[in-house]
């Protein structure tokens, strides 16, 4: 039965309240996790070319600034690298001292530290003498080969690492090097989501936000300050992303003007797994979310003040977006929303669903019993 409010605006903050009840449990239960220690695996674009002060202003350097003294942050970039292995590509990664330092980082870490692994890799891989070499095949099968290799390197290492898939950068105008853009965006970025789906892991998409946007990039290809900014904050979002729902959490950056973490922008994170969204068919009765009925957009503070996190359930639909002071939060679809604002982090489904649930089930037998009296 269709549910008609006279006064939409009081349903909304009963909702509001009820709802925060339950973020309000579910964060006494559960944070998000914090990592103590990350590696940062990449090509220049993680080592810093192109940045003012490649040991303060690289992304990893910017990354560590945000995550603060109780993580180590350390940037294992390696300049003209490629995620091929040779002979496929010109400078693979894996044949770099950048690579042992990097596994050797995880490894010795010990037993009770928290790991994340940052891959960021493929923009060398777009030259096309390494990804369409003439008179050769294309050498993308070789690419998620390579790549699913790389990932069970550093998944098998103890402590037992997560492991987060980057999705390179786009390009400016005119970019240099004999890097693709194109086929970054249509062929690269496709294929490492096709892995993340595959071995359940979370995707940093780098590549939404920063299209469009020729004034990231120095030389079309390598960040300014302001690109690794952005990128940083886009990591740190996604870094302290809760995943207790389950499923792999993956972020997607929303764009536009202002964009990114640092920058006081926002990120989007969309789930590759079943976790979904635990308020979805919630917000459905009481607005019109850009998913539709039975789906849920709950705009509201972001993981960390500097962000904001866009959050999208792949198998609910639904979409939460976060936005701090001077960013811009939007719909993972593009469309503008209307309706309840629930602020609060993203939390684990269990309580939030429970509280909140209850609670609206609550508003609609009192609603149902004030119209049999009637």
């Amino acid at each position: 039965m269709a549910l008609r409010h006279r006064n939409p605006a009081g349903f909304c903050l009963g909702l509001i309240s009820l709802v925060s009840t339950g973020l309000a449990t579910s964060s006494a239960l559960g944070a998000p996790r914090m990592p103590t220690h990350v590696a940062c695996v990449g090509d220049s674009i993680t080592y810093g070319y192109g940045a003012s002060n490649q040991a303060t202003k690289s992304y990893p350097a910017n990354l560590q600034t945000l995550l603060g003294a109780s993580v180590q942050v350390k940037n294992f970039g390696r300049n003209s690298a490629t995620l091929l292995s040779a002979p496929y590509g010109d400078l693979p990664y894996e044949d770099q001292a950048e690579f042992a330092a990097a596994s050797s980082f995880v490894s010795g870490a010990g037993a009770s530290a928290v790991v994340d692994v940052i891959i960021m890799l493929g923009s060398n891989d777009s030259k096309n003498f390494n990804w369409a070499p003439s008179g050769k095949p294309k050498n993308d099968q070789q690419f998620l080969k390579d790549y699913r290799a790389m990932v069970e390197h550093f998944s098998a290492l103890a402590p037992k690492p997560l492991v987060f898939l980057a999705l390179p950068p786009a390009t400016g105008n005119s970019p240099c090097c004999s890097i693709d853009g194109q086929v970054i965006h249509d062929e690269i970025v496709p294929l490492i989501k096709q892995l993340a789906t595959e071995k359940d892991l979370p995707t940093i998409d780098l590549n939404t936000p920063t299209t469009g946007h020729p004034e990231y990039f120095g030389d079309g290809v390598h960040p300014t300050d302001a690109g690794y900014a952005l990128i940083a904050g886009l990591m740190r979002d996604a870094l302290l992303t809760d995943r207790s729902s389950g499923g792999a959490a993956g972020v997607a950056g929303a764009g536009g003007e202002g964009a990114g973490g640092a920058s006081g922008g926002s990120a989007g994170v969309e789930s590759a797994g079943s976790g979904g969204s635990a308020l979805a068919g919630v917000a459905g009765l009481a607005g019109s979310p850009p998913g539709g009925a039975g789906s849920s957009y709950v705009a509201g503070a972001g993981v960390a003040a500097a962000g904001a996190a866009q959050v999208a359930g792949a198998s609910s639909g639904g979409a939460v977006a976060g936005a701090s002071a001077g960013g811009k939060s939007s719909p993972s679809d593009g469309s503008a929303s209307e309706g309840c604002a629930l602020s609060g982090r993203r939390q684990g489904p269990g309580s939030l669903f429970a509280f909140g649930g209850l609670g609206l089930g609550w508003l609609v037998a009192r609603r149902r019993r004030a119209r049999a009296r009637g």
